[in-house]
């Protein structure tokens, strides 16, 4: 590996506390999490879709806005408006502020966003429909927020921490924890599962004790799975051809104090990449080809394009050896 590339040496004070902190999530995490992709999505809003009509009828919805949470609550709007078909003014802003409202969204998981949300609405009658939460959560709304008349999702999620904390005294202390961590503007504190979209995968905190900080946790799904990771690594490409390498499923990865971290969750080994090294790993995920990456590396560093190539493809079957990427086949050249 080059010298910008290496695996976790004796980690400092601070990367013990945020090893630690992250293997336990890791461990718990891809157990159970949920991946919906676009066909589940839609199979998802039928769902949602059939609740929302068992609560008020056809002709009744045609009273309401709805109202989408951006980001992934866009995507779900769109899709609910052709189940429903709902008329155009009723994705309009400017219906009369007093209407009943329908806020749409693809996941709650502490309501944070919904809450934000509800204080922009005037409206007297509000329905919070969304694709997955836990019922607690849903039951913390409707008791806090009178104007919420109904509170429906399509699929309920676990608390992943009701099995760390078995005895109620110390689930309690743990909720009120975060709760300090996290601040009072939340409806409900809990570990959800971890469901993640084609579009999207939620941002999950973690506490780090040395720095005494709730961070963001790992990136568990492959950026060939979910736009959102995919973008955070640049920007779409007109060069980009089929797809010939990917990050592997079981490869986690994240951005800790300006640098790459990534762990292979089958033995927990931990490598951190800096520098070009990084830039490689990012372009390779983000486009999955070489000559859009290759091209970024160009752009980024000034080298010549030819050997900004061949290094990148050296260091690509590099990555490839330790787990880190993975070559796509000819008949697996999908993306999700």
């Amino acid at each position: 590996m080059p010298e910008d590339a290496r695996r976790v040496g004796p980690p400092s004070g601070v990367e013990t506390g945020r090893l630690k902190a992250l293997a336990a999530m890791l461990g718990r995490t891809t157990q159970t999490a949920r991946y919906v992709g676009y066909q589940q999505a839609e199979r998802d809003c039928e769902v949602l879709a059939a609740r929302l009509l068992a609560c008020h009828p056809r002709a009744d919805l045609a009273r309401f806005s709805f109202v989408p949470i951006p980001r992934g609550g866009l995507i779900v709007l769109g899709i609910l408006s052709y189940l429903l078909d709902l008329a155009p003014e009723q994705l309009a802003v400017g219906r009369p502020a007093e209407s009943p409202v329908v806020v749409v969204d693809d996941c709650a998981l502490t309501g944070a966003r919904f809450a934000t949300a509800l204080r922009e609405l005037t409206g007297r009658e509000i329905v919070f429909a969304h694709l997955y939460s836990h019922p607690d959560l849903r039951r913390a709304i409707l008791r806090r927020e009178p104007r919420v008349k109904a509170c429906l999702a399509a699929h309920d999620l676990a608390d992943l921490a009701r099995d760390s904390y078995p005895e109620a005294e110390e689930y309690r202390r743990w909720r009120r924890r975060w709760r300090r961590r996290l601040g009072p503007d939340r409806y409900w504190y809990g570990q959800p599962e971890l469901v993640a979209f084609a579009w999207s995968e939620p941002d999950r905190p973690f506490w780090t004790p040395m720095t005494g900080r709730v961070e963001d946790a790992w990136r568990l799904v492959s950026p060939h799975l979910c736009l959102k990771n995919r973008a955070r690594f640049g920007a779409p490409s007109e060069l980009r051809r089929a797809a010939t390498w990917r990050v592997p499923p079981g490869v986690a990865y994240g951005e800790f104090d300006g640098v790459l971290w990534l762990c292979r969750s089958e033995g927990g080994q931990i490598f951190v990449l800096e520098g070009v090294a990084a830039d490689i790993w990012r372009g390779l995920a983000r486009w999955g080809e070489t000559e859009a990456a290759s091209a970024a590396l160009v752009a980024g560093y000034e080298v010549d394009a030819a050997d900004a190539r061949s290094d990148l493809e050296a260091f690509a079957e590099r990555l490839a050896a330790e787990g880190l990427l993975e070559r796509i086949d000819d008949g697996d050249l999908r993306r999700a």
